[in-house]
This record gives C-alpha cells, sequence and structure tokens, in this order.
C-alpha cells in the first residue's frame, strides 16, 4: 500500500519539537512497538480544536515505517459526512472512479455500479462494501502491521464510523493500530456512543489538554525567539494554552512587524482566551494576495481537501493557471499535499475561510461546485453534497440533475439521495408532474433500501395519492405490499396488492404482484391451493415476458407452498430451477440468498446432510465474495444446521458471528423479528442442553420478548419453544415443560413449521406423566408429517421415536439411531439411544440397556451436553443403571484442548500465516465467523496476538499433520 502521507500539522512537528506532550508521545510509540511485534489497540485521542492532536499522533507515529508497519491517514471534514465511506476509502487509497486491483477494485465496482432497473431488491451497496472494506484490512494487516488514523472523527460520515467500529471490535486479533482522533464529548449521540464503546472494550484513551504558562512560554521562545515586544510577552496567557492560538497569533504579529506594519493588540476576553480565532486566522491569512485568497475561497468549497482539476473547473479555468497561486498558498503554510490531493494545513484555516464569505456568496459557489462537479464526471454522490450545501432553493438544474441521477445516488448513497431528494420534493417550484412523480418514487424505493419501512410506507402512500405512471405505481404498490406484510398487517398487504393488480399493471409486473398475492395467501389465509394456483399463473405470465426475477420470485413461492405440503422432493425441484434461472446476476442477489437458504432447509428435511453442508459452503463462498449484507441470516441458518449434525461449537461460533460486531441482529440485514427469535432460540436451546443455566435464561428473555406478529415469527419460533420447555424440564416442572409442546400440535395453516424433530421429547414427557391421548395426538402429527416424505427420512425417524415409546418397543428406537448414524445426526441418536436404554431396562434387559446408555453418553459428552447425561443418568438409575467407569470425558475450558475441531483448523491456518479472509475461503466459512473463532482461540489459549496463535500452533504441528495441511513457516501472522 505504501506509506499515506499525514496531514494538518505534521511540518509543524517535524519543524518544531513539541512541548509538553511528552508522555503521550511515548505512550503512542510503545503502542506502535506493540502493533508491530503483532499486538493490536484502538485509540481514542481527544482535545480541542487546535490542541496540537494531530501533531501529536504524527509525532508518536514516527516510527511505524521503520519498524515495518504500513500507515494509512485520513480526515474528515463536515462536507464529507454525506457522503458515504468517504474517510475510510479515502484513508485505504480507494476511488470509485478509477479500477483499481484486487480487493480495492472490488470495493471500487460495487460503489461504482448502477441501479437495477429490473429487480425491486433492497440491497444497499454499502454494506458489501463495508464487508469489502474489513476484508481489505485483514488482508493487508496479513502483509504487514497496520496503522490506521480518521482524523476528526466527529465529522466521518456514519458507514465510516460503523466500519471502524467493527474494526475496533476485532483489533486485539490482527496487528492493527487503529486510531481515532476527535474533538471531546458531547460530539452528537453517534460519535459519542462510539467512543463510549470502544473505551469499554479497553481502547486506549490519550486525552490532549492545554499546555502550562511554562510550556507556552517554551513553545513562544521556539517560534519567534527571545523577545521584549509585548504583544509577544502576553501570547502565552492569550492563547490560553492552545498551541495552534499561539502559532497563528505569532505568526500574525511576526508578519506585522517584519512587514513595519503597526502591529495592533491581541483581541482578548476577561478570562484571556482570544475572543475569536477564526478572526486571528483571518488576519494571517490577509497577507495573502487577493486572487490566492479566491482561489483558497473556492477550495475550501470542496471541504477540507480537494483536487486541483475540480478547483479549475468550478472557476472554468485550465489547472496549469492555478499553479503560481497554490504553489504561493503552500509556501505561506496554508495549504499542503496529500498524495495525488490538496488541504489544507489545518480544519481550523478551511473553516475560517469558508466562514470568511457572506453566506448568499457561499450557496452560490457550492451550486457552482455542483454544476462543475457534475460536468467533469464525478460520483452522483459528491454532486449531491454540493447541492444540498448549497441552500433549499432549487434551480432548473439542479432539479433536472437529481431528477435524472435519482436512481443512481440510491444505489450509490441512499442516505445522501433520501436528503436530496427531499429537499426537492419540499422545494420544487417549476417542477414537472413526471419529474416530481420519478423523485417521489425514488425516495420511497431510498428509504425501502435503507430498511426505514415506516417511512417508506408514508412516503409511497404519498406518491400514490397522484400518481400517473402505472409502473412507478405498481411499483410503489409492490413495496408497500412487502412493508405491510413485513410489519404483521397481512389484510392490508392482501388488499393493497389485490388493488395494483386491479390497476392493470404491464406483463411484468403483474406477474410479480401475481407470485407475491399468492405468498400472502399462503401465509395469511392457509389457502395452499390458490397460493399454488396463482404463483403458478405468476409463473406463467413471468416466462412469457422473459422476466427472470418474476420467474425465480414465482418458483419460490412455488416451493414455500410444496414445503407446506411437506413435499420436499418437490420443492427442491422448485428451488434448483430458480436458482438456474436467477443465476449469478446482482441485480438478483436477494432472491438467490433467499433460494440458497430455501434449498438447504429442504435438503436437510431430505436428510441429504452432506448436500445441505456443501450447500451452506456455496453460500457463504458466494456470500463473502459480495459482501452480502444477508450474510446474519446466513450465520443464523449455519447455526441450525450445526445444530442438528452436532457441531455445536460452530453453531455458537456462527451465532458469536452475527453479533460480533454491534446490533447486528436488527440493524445487519434482519429486517423481520423471525431470524432473531430463531438466533434466541438456537443460542437459549444449545445452553440449555449444556446446562449453562445464564446463557439459557439470557437468551430466552430475549427471545420471548419480542412480540410474534408475522408468519415469519410464528415458522422461526419453535427453536425458541423447545428452549423454553427444557428450561422447565430443568427445573422439574415437567407439566409446564409438556404444556409448552402442546401447542406444536396445532399448527396454523399454511405454516411451513416442522414440528416432527420436536415431538419425540413431547411424547417422553407424556409418557412420564401418564398423559396418554397427548403422547398419541403427537403420534399422530409425527405420522401425517412422514406421511409426505418420498423416502424415508427425518419425520419418519422422530415417528418411529414416537410409536416406540407409546408402545414400550426398542425395537424402532434402534432403528431410529441407525438411521442418524448413517446420514449424521449425533444429538438425535444419542436421544434415540437414551430412550431405547430406559425401554430396554423396563424390559429387563440390564446389560443391553447399559451398553446403550454407554453409547447416549459417549455421544452426549461429546456435544457438551451435560443437562442430558444427567437426565439419562437419572432416569436409568432407578433400574439399578450407571454407566461404565470410562464415561464420557468434558473437553476442557481452557489450553489447546479447549479448542473445538474447527478452531484447531483455525489455529493451524493462523500459524501458516493466512489471513481472516483466505482462511474462510479455506475453510468455506465467512470471514466474520473465522474472526468469531479466532476471538475464541485467543481467550482459550490466553493469549493477545496471533503471533502467539501461531506459536502454539507450531508447538502443537502434530493438529495440522493430522488434518492433512503441512505447516509451513509464518508469514506474518
Amino acid at each position: 500500500m505504501g506509506q499515506r502521507a499525514v496531514p494538518n500539522d505534521v511540518s509543524l512537528a517535524r519543524d518544531n519539537a513539541l512541548v509538553g506532550r511528552d508522555g503521550e508521545t511515548e505512550r503512542l510509540r510503545e503502542l506502535v512497538r506493540n502493533v508491530a511485534a503483532g499486538h493490536g489497540q484502538a485509540v481514542w485521542v481527544e482535545g480541542e480544536p487546535g490542541i496540537g492532536k494531530s501533531s501529536l499522533v504524527a509525532a508518536g507515529l514516527a516510527e511505524a515505517a521503520s519498524l515495518g508497519c504500513e500507515t494509512a491517514w485520513a480526515t474528515a471534514d463536515e462536507l464529507s459526512r454525506r457522503s458515504p465511506l468517504h474517510v475510510m476509502l479515502d484513508c485505504l487509497r480507494i476511488d470509485p472512479r478509477t479500477s483499481p486491483e484486487g480487493r480495492r477494485g472490488m470495493i471500487a465496482e460495487l460503489l461504482r455500479g448502477g441501479p437495477s432497473t429490473v429487480a425491486p431488491g433492497i440491497a444497499n451497496p454499502l454494506w458489501p462494501a463495508m464487508e469489502g472494506l474489513l476484508a481489505l484490512v485483514d488482508e493487508l494487516c496479513a502483509a504487514a502491521p497496520l496503522v490506521m488514523v480518521i482524523d476528526d472523527m466527529q465529522w466521518a460520515d456514519e458507514a465510516s464510523q460503523f466500519t471502524w467500529h467493527r474494526l475496533a471490535q476485532v483489533v486485539n486479533q490482527l496487528p492493527l493500530l487503529l486510531v481515532a482522533v476527535c474533538r471531546p464529548m458531547p460530539q452528537g449521540e453517534q460519535v459519542d456512543q462510539l467512543r463510549d464503546s470502544v473505551l469499554a472494550r479497553d481502547a486506549v484513551l490519550i486525552p490532549v489538554g492545554p499546555l502550562t504558562d511554562s510550556q507556552a512560554s517554551e513553545l513562544v521562545s521556539s517560534l519567534v525567539g527571545e523577545a521584549t515586544d509585548a504583544s509577544l510577552r502576553n501570547l502565552a496567557a492569550a492563547a490560553s494554552g492552545n498551541p495552534l492560538y499561539l502559532r497563528e497569533m505569532a505568526d500574525v504579529l511576526v508578519h506585522e512587524r517584519e512587514s513595519g506594519a503597526r502591529a495592533g493588540p491581541v483581541t482578548a476576553v476577561a478570562d484571556g482566551a482570544p475572543a475569536s480565532l477564526t478572526a486571528v486566522i483571518t488576519r494571517r491569512l490577509g497577507f495573502l494576495p487577493s486572487q490566492v485568497l479566491e482561489l483558497l475561497r473556492a477550495a475550501a468549497m470542496f471541504g477540507h481537501e480537494f483536487t486541483v482539476a475540480d478547483v479549475a473547473a468550478m472557476l472554468g479555468t485550465s489547472p496549469v493557471s492555478l499553479l503560481a497561486g497554490l504553489d504561493y498558498a503552500r509556501n505561506a503554510g496554508v495549504v499542503v499535499e496529500s498524495g495525488p490531493l490538496l488541504r489544507f494545513r489545518h480544519p481550523l484555516i478551511h473553516r475560517a475561510l469558508r466562514d470568511s464569505m457572506p453566506s448568499a456568496l457561499r450557496v452560490a459557489l457550492h451550486r457552482q461546485a455542483a454544476e462543475a462537479l457534475a460536468r467533469g464526471g464525478a460520483p452522483a454522490e459528491r454532486v449531491a453534497e454540493q447541492l444540498l450545501a448549497a441552500s433549499a432553493a432549487v434551480d432548473r438544474w439542479a432539479l433536472d440533475w437529481t431528477a435524472e441521477n435519482a436512481a443512481r445516488l440510491t444505489h450509490q448513497a441512499p442516505e445522501t439521495a433520501v436528503h436530496l431528494l427531499r429537499r426537492i420534493l419540499d422545494h420544487h417550484a417549476g417542477a414537472g408532474p413526471d419529474q416530481l412523480e420519478v423523485i417521489a418514487a425514488t425516495l420511497a424505493k431510498a428509504l425501502f433500501r435503507l430498511g426505514r419501512n415506516e417511512e417508506a410506507e408514508r412516503q409511497a402512500w404519498q406518491m400514490l395519492a397522484h400518481a400517473r405512471n402505472p409502473e412507478l405505481a405498481a411499483e410503489m404498490r409492490w413495496i408497500l405490499a412487502r412493508v405491510l406484510f413485513s410489519a404483521g398487517r397481512n389484510k392490508q398487504a392482501l388488499a393493497v396488492t389485490e388493488q395494483a393488480l386491479r390497476a392493470g399493471p404491464s406483463a411484468m409486473w403483474r406477474a410479480r404482484l401475481q407470485a407475491l398475492l399468492a405468498m400472502f395467501l399462503r401465509a395469511d389465509e392457509g389457502e395452499v391451493e390458490i397460493a399454488e394456483s396463482g404463483a403458478g399463473q405468476a409463473l406463467a405470465l413471468s416466462e412469457a415476458a422473459e422476466d427472470r426475477f418474476g420467474i425465480g420470485y414465482a418458483l419460490c413461492v412455488l416451493w414455500l407452498v410444496d414445503s407446506v405440503r411437506r413435499d420436499h422432493t418437490r420443492a427442491l425441484e422448485r428451488v434448483d430451477r430458480a436458482l438456474e434461472v436467477v443465476g449469478n446476476d446482482l441485480d438478483h442477489r436477494d432472491l438467490r440468498s433467499w433460494s440458497l437458504d430455501n434449498r438447504m432447509f429442504t435438503l436437510q428435511n431430505l436428510d441429504r446432510l452432506a448436500d445441505a453442508e456443501a450447500n451452506l459452503q456455496a453460500s457463504a463462498a458466494e456470500a463473502e465474495r459480495r459482501g452480502d449484507p444477508s450474510q446474519a441470516a446466513l450465520h443464523i441458518g449455519a447455526a441450525v444446521h450445526y445444530f442438528w449434525v452436532g457441531r455445536w461449537d460452530d453453531a455458537l461460533a456462527s451465532l458469536d458471528a452475527v453479533v460480533a460486531e454491534g446490533p447486528e441482529v436488527t440493524h445487519y440485514g434482519l429486517r423481520e423479528r423471525g431470524p432473531v427469535l430463531l438466533y434466541h432460540g438456537v443460542a437459549a436451546l444449545i445452553a440449555g442442553h449444556r446446562d449453562d443455566r445464564p446463557a439459557a435464561r439470557e437468551h430466552l428473555d430475549a427471545g420471548l420478548t419480542e412480540p410474534v406478529i408475522t408468519v415469519s415469527d410464528w415458522e422461526n419460533r419453535d427453536f425458541l419453544t423447545a428452549a423454553e420447555a427444557l428450561d422447565a424440564e430443568r427445573d422439574g416442572d415437567e407439566p409446564r415443560a409438556l404444556a409448552l409442546l402442546v401447542p406444536l400440535l396445532s399448527a396454523r395453516p399454511g405454516q411451513m413449521t416442522l414440528i416432527h424433530q420436536w415431538l419425540p421429547d413431547l411424547v417422553r414427557l407424556a409418557d412420564g406423566l401418564g398423559d396418554d391421548a397427548t403422547a398419541r395426538a403427537a403420534l399422530h402429527a409425527c405420522e401425517q408429517e412422514a406421511a409426505h416424505e418420498a423416502v424415508p427420512a427425518r419425520a419418519t425417524a422422530a415417528a418411529n421415536r414416537c410409536r416406540a415409546l407409546i408402545s414400550s418397543d426398542p425395537g424402532p428406537l434402534v432403528d431410529a439411531a441407525a438411521h442418524y448414524l448413517s446420514v449424521g445426526r449425533p444429538f438425535e441418536r444419542a436421544q434415540s439411544l437414551e430412550d431405547a436404554a430406559v425401554l430396554l431396562a423396563r424390559a429387563g434387559e440390564q446389560d443391553e440397556a447399559r451398553r446403550t446408555l454407554n453409547a447416549a453418553a459417549e455421544l452426549y459428552g461429546g456435544l457438551g451436553a451435560d443437562w442430558d447425561l444427567r437426565r439419562a443418568d437419572t432416569r436409568l438409575r432407578p433400574f439399578g443403571i450407571r454407566r461404565g467407569v470410562r464415561g464420557s470425558r468434558k473437553r476442557p475450558s481452557t489450553g489447546w484442548e479447549a479448542l473445538s475441531p474447527t478452531e484447531l483448523k483455525v489455529a493451524h491456518l493462523v500459524a501458516e500465516g493466512k489471513s481472516n479472509p483466505e482462511i474462510a475461503v479455506d475453510l468455506f466459512l465467512s470471514r466474520r465467523t473465522v474472526q468469531t473463532h479466532v476471538s475464541h482461540i485467543l481467550g482459550k489459549l490466553g493469549v493477545r496476538s496471533r503471533v502467539e496463535i501461531a506459536t502454539m500452533a507450531l508447538s502443537h504441528s502434530g493438529g495440522a499433520q493430522a488434518r492433512g495441511a503441512p505447516l509451513s513457516s509464518p508469514r506474518r501472522a
């Protein structure tokens, strides 16, 4: 990457020794030495404007290059805060207008791409771009220790702040020194929360306070030498210990003295602080020639940094004509070079230049800058920044540009689009009705894309009140229907969809709406036959219109119908065809992600678990390549799969990956409660089986407070129900446990939830309580699901277990256990063996019961299912049967032996010097799941860095040889 030029007061830090900052500088130098040795850290440097934060950081990082570290530095400003990821892209040297190679090129392509014109998806390109940035940092850290500085964090855009926050949460597992430079609190809720969050995770806080009187005097002497002039002697008192105040005021007075001008007094108030630093800086800049000041004021419109080409375009001249003026400003210390850009030496200089202009002139210059940027082909969000900085008034050019670029702006910067589109709608004098309709519809789509459903609903209704374009009206009703359905307002969703169909939309929209209507009927009315007919009609219409999105969507609705009927063989055919039709088109990635998730569910229910694993790996690899915002849902789906195949540590790692970066369950790709309920349900169920009462209670409390309103809520709540019943049983309240499971027997019409997986537990509880009627009702429900299986699979095995418990015949349980062994379901196999041991003991076959119990115990031990072990022992103890002496060995909680099989693989790949993205590719995992595994490894081994993981892995290299992966000498781990 190369070392990034460091902006702001670096020249001052080099020309003048920092005064009064020895302790802070040494602390930063120590952190640089630590990161060079592989130990990452987050640092928060704060102090008032001009106090010398940037100079301090520059001095503290001065040894980074000589220690083998790469340095990246970017400074935010007020204008760039509306441009998503602006600061982070600048820091990592990514320009979406160019075509860099590798990971940078992928990120640029994501942000440069145009909007979809055919798929009403909800994908926000910022999410995959953020994932790409995080992966890029992983890769850079694998090559060399990295120092990243974001200066003036209080002005950073929200997406950049969120990305920085996510990096701060994994900084302990990377050779990454992450530095934020910021003004003191309060700085707004977002920044204050960011600060509090990272400091709560042991980030280093370095406050930079005022200089003492003696330190201020020392700095004055270094700037102007020994002096007797009264104004110079009073500088230290007048500046209140602020180094920038001292420098700027000294510079003004020195210029006046050298030019022979009368040196005016330093303006001060009673407490000795300057009345206005802006006035002092403006006074200093007054020595510049008028043409240079004019040039700098124009440059100030672009923010803290600018390109010569942009300023030339704005002024209607050539870049060559600006060289003399810019050289003068650079020699005067007003601007400095920063790679291909120029930037003002300090943000306060930029602000003084901007604020010294009348507001009417600033408005005109921002408007002029917007048009100049548009002519030069700048990204839409940069033009929008200037229009937003101009004024509330909207002229004809701004109106035309916004209408023409609204869709592209919504794709590239949805938040910016929302602000500008609302501005246009509020001040649209002279706009035509067609333009306003496009802008209003685009605003609704932007809000929907951002997940702001309530606002999207209001905007869509407002647009429909004056809709003239039938295509836009159809799309608005599509958005409305989806918003209403996701909120559980199914009747309204149905009504809106039916109204849209009566309006006579185009063939494409008729097909899509018809498929949507079929899905709603299946969910709300349980009208499976009508839903099937409607989806079939939608499929035919989409095929006639050659609408790939419509075809894929209709096939997924038919998949839903088949799944409700438990016809998983036919459901698999539907979803396979949907994936074939949709292909890898990024415009359809939402639909493709849904289809892949559906396919894994179907394969699980066909007991084709190896194929389900391959599907999961393909989904993870695909999502990782494109930074899919649905990864949270993918992690939860992976956790469900790992639960059933007995990889509970991997299940928990997948769940941890969902929330490792913050409030992700509700913020990152999950718009409905259904997946949230599933998240808490799986976590609570594993915790319950492992007898981890605090964790189980935490997830039960969180999950059970979520309202169950939508069909997605109902279909994803079963794990939570099972966990709640298990919790009651662990408390010795079997009647309540049974009562919690009984409602599963009354599934809502059209609901896709599969209940057979929970019914053997229900029968076991009912049998223990002598409730034969409930046990037989459960058997009947299980047999109904089994009857639809084309080949005997999950439901058939579950029915065998229920039947065996009712008839007290261990034979079907042994058969079920054999089936679970053949397909790879160790937990259900253990449950079957436990029940078989009880029935064998009842029949007086003590030896066989003991052998069967030991086999179940071995499986439970491997899962860490301590509660199940205790329950099995308790059930067999009345028959005088106890496990063998060897029993099951519990895995230790710390040390190398505590690592799960996946964690062992990750540790050895870390030792090979691989980055998290590379490990993700090797193991078919997501990068965030790998991060979670690395975090768990650090905790279990009690080490602080990847270097220490590598050292321990090399000392246990036999584990790597056993898995067939020869260890090489580590690169930088």
